[in-house]
C-alpha cells in the first residue's frame, strides 16, 4: 500500500487525515447511519470519509449508500427508476475488493443521479445497504431507511 500511496498523494492525506491519534490508516470502518438522524450531513462520520466531501450534495434530496454488487441495492434503484420521487439523488458507493470488475453493477439501475465514493480501505466499510439519508434544504438529516 505504501508504495502505491507515494504515487497518489492526495489520497495519502486523505488517509492520514481519516486515521486516529496514531496515524496509522485504518483498514476499514464502521459507518452507524441510524445514528446519524437530526444530525447536519457534512458533519457525520460519513463526511470524512467521502474525499471531495459532502457539500456538493444537492439539497433538498436523498442520498444512497450502495455497494456495486448488492442486487437488494439494484432492486432499489429498480423500484425508483419505476416511481420517480422529487428531489435531488446522490449515490454514494461504498467499495470492495473486486467490485470493479463485476460485469453490471447496481449503478447502472439508478435513475439519474449526482454520484460520489467512499475512500478504498484494506478490509471495506461496515455499513448496511442500501442506505437511504433523507436530508432538508439546510443539509439536516431528517430521516435514515436501510434496506429496500
Amino acid at each position: 500500500m505504501a508504495r502505491s500511496l507515494r504515487r497518489r498523494p492526495l489520497l495519502a492525506a486523505l488517509l492520514l487525515a481519516a486515521c486516529g491519534p496514531s496515524g496509522e490508516a485504518p483498514d476499514w470502518a464502521w459507518l452507524e447511519p441510524a445514528t446519524w438522524e437530526g444530525e447536519l450531513l457534512a458533519e457525520t462520520e460519513l463526511a470524512r470519509w467521502v474525499p471531495r466531501g459532502l457539500e456538493q450534495v444537492q439539497l433538498p434530496g436523498r442520498v444512497i449508500l450502495y455497494r456495486s454488487g448488492c442486487e437488494l441495492c439494484g432492486r432499489h434503484f429498480d423500484a425508483l427508476r419505476e416511481s420517480p420521487q422529487a428531489g435531488a439523488l446522490t449515490l454514494i458507493r461504498v467499495p470492495e475488493q473486486g467490485d470493479e470488475a463485476l460485469p453490471q453493477d447496481a449503478r447502472s439501475r439508478a435513475p439519474e443521479h449526482d454520484h460520489l465514493e467512499l475512500l478504498s480501505l484494506a478490509r471495506g466499510y461496515g455499513v448496511e445497504t442500501p442506505t437511504v439519508l433523507l436530508v432538508d434544504a439546510r443539509g439536516r438529516i431528517t430521516a435514515v431507511r436501510n434496506g429496500a
